[in-house]
């Protein structure tokens, strides 16, 4: 009775979480969704100010004419069906991002504080636009929303608030079909300022909880094992582009990690999401029972094609950064390509690694890899 009542409680949450909103953040997010253009939204409360709930869109626009679109770098002409599809998808873009710039115009009647800029000559556009909707505890408004070419606002502490940005880059004069520019949406709001976290998440309880749903024999499986010290650096010096051994690097600055990876593969799709369901059932009954512990999870279970995307994450909860403090946690990302559905699960500390040999891999340590005989 206990558990079910924890999971009603989680569930109340997340719809209390969809009321808090700005209804017209909430109208374009359930329109996004409809078309297929997102897949969910996040909430993690691994913030100081609260539960914060996130969705983006990403897009990249491309010319309508002449036909037919070229699917590679070398300028192949798509076939005449994808080809169909394919300005199908754009005109459904377009639509789409005539919707956003409607509902952004209506939002400027509703800000604390909003930014406007666009620039349009000979093909090269930019539009940005930055609005506040909430007021903050205390403070102004960053000076960042006066900057066009700001691409994220992850990391300020803004109670509601909404970034769009576009920048072409066609060039005068080209005639072949290439990307007429790429935007991005970010919608980002606090849902509830009472719940945050206050403790580490128990990863090692609900890794204990999840691998006896991952025993049968037929699924597909290998495991990884990633660890470096300070004395190799697996990051770039940038810190933008990755180096050729890893796919997703999350730095902390002890400048250590210690990844134990778990890859499980399927071949049938029904199974693949009826394993991954369980999963987050686990997933979402801990959340439930623990709402203090850190924790970030995504709204839907899905597989996207070709890249890794996190389904849940739990971690520690401290907002400033303890270097003698344990960093333990654990991750659940899934994909699929044309090979089959994967489900990873990581637990690690400090830096997260997930190399791009993932299907090979054995084991890396500082920069020395192992690889399987046979590719999973």
């Amino acid at each position: 009775m206990k558990r079910i009542i924890s999971l009603i409680i989680f569930a109340a949450l997340q719809l209390g979480c969809l009321a808090q909103v700005n209804p017209k953040l909430e109208s374009l997010y359930a329109y996004l969704k409809a078309n297929g253009l997102v897949k969910g939204y996040t909430l993690s409360n691994q913030h100081e100010e609260g539960l914060r709930k996130v969705y983006s869109f990403e897009f990249m626009l491309y010319e309508e004419e002449p036909s037919p679109f070229l699917e590679d770098y070398f300028k192949t002409p798509l076939e005449a069906k994808a080809d169909s599809v394919k300005r199908a998808e754009q005109r459904k873009l377009r639509e789409a991002i005539k919707q956003i710039r409607r509902t952004l115009s209506e939002l400027t009647e509703d800000a604390t504080e909003s930014y406007s800029y666009e620039y349009h000559q000979g093909g090269h556009d930019t539009i940005t636009t930055a609005i506040v909707l909430k007021k903050f505890s205390e403070g102004p408004v960053p000076t960042f929303l006066k900057n066009p070419f700001i691409t994220h606002m992850d990391g300020f502490k803004i109670p509601e608030m909404v970034y769009f940005n576009y920048r072409g880059y066609k060039y005068p004069g080209s005639y072949s079909v290439s990307p007429l520019g790429q935007g991005r949406l970010n919608v980002n709001a606090i849902v509830d300022t009472a719940l945050y976290a206050t403790q580490d998440f128990d990863v090692k309880t609900l890794h204990k909880t999840i691998l006896p749903l991952l025993k049968d024999k037929t699924i597909k499986r290998h495991t990884i094992h990633c660890q470096h010290d300070s004395t190799f650096d697996v990051f770039p010096a940038n810190d933008v582009t990755f180096s050729n051994a890893t796919l997703r690097c999350q730095k902390t600055k002890r400048a250590r990690g210690d990844n134990n990876l778990t890859v499980y593969k399927f071949t049938s799709e029904d199974k693949a999401k009826a394993v991954l369901h369980q999963i987050m059932e686990c997933v979402r009954q801990h959340i439930a029972e623990h709402p203090r512990e850190a924790y970030t999870i995504c709204s839907d279970e899905y597989f996207p094609p070709r890249i890794f995307e996190t389904m849940f994450k739990g971690g520690t909860y401290e907002y400033e950064y303890n270097l003698e403090r344990p960093r333990t946690s654990m991750t659940i990302d899934t994909m699929m390509d044309e090979e089959g559905f994967y489900i990873l699960i990581n637990v690690y500390e400090d830096d997260e690694v997930l190399p791009d040999e993932w299907k090979t891999l054995k084991e890396m340590i500082n920069g020395k890899m192992v690889y399987y005989k046979d590719k999973l």
